[in-house]
């Protein structure tokens, strides 16, 4: 189940997704406020920021940052870190978004949740063998 095939047809996807509701609030086409859910944005850095971290740490099969005593540090998650600190700074420069720190951290709540459930799903069904 949790094959190269399963992350990287799933990262794909995914990042389509956000990479379109991304450019559609840039470009004003989606509301960058919901008054009906309260905190939807926050909710849905978390979510899809952290969607894209599950599936991007499979992908790169988990690989750790340094070796050694920091091994436990993976790639994609401080991948992710650094991205969301640019996607933050880049809205600062757009007159339709807004950069905020508890954006920033529902990024990196949502890196951080996405990241250890790839790795933990993994560690309690395994890979297939088209993985390996």
């Amino acid at each position: 189940m949790f094959g190269k095939t399963f992350w990287n047809y799933g990262l794909g996807i995914h990042l389509s997704v956000v990479t379109t509701i991304s450019l559609s609030a840039y470009w004003g086409i989606l509301p960058t406020t919901y008054k009906v859910i309260p905190h939807a944005d926050l909710w849905g850095h978390l979510v899809l920021v952290g969607l894209l971290a599950f599936f991007l740490d499979g992908a790169f099969r988990f690989r750790p940052l340094f070796s050694g005593k920091l091994a436990f540090l993976r790639l994609a998650p401080a991948l992710m870190i650094v991205i969301a600190a640019l996607e933050e700074l880049l809205q600062s420069f757009s007159p339709r978004r807004t950069a905020s720190i508890s954006d920033f951290l529902a990024d990196v709540l949502g890196i951080l949740l996405g990241s250890w459930f790839a790795k933990y799903l993994v560690e309690r069904y395994g890979e297939t063998s088209e993985a390996k």
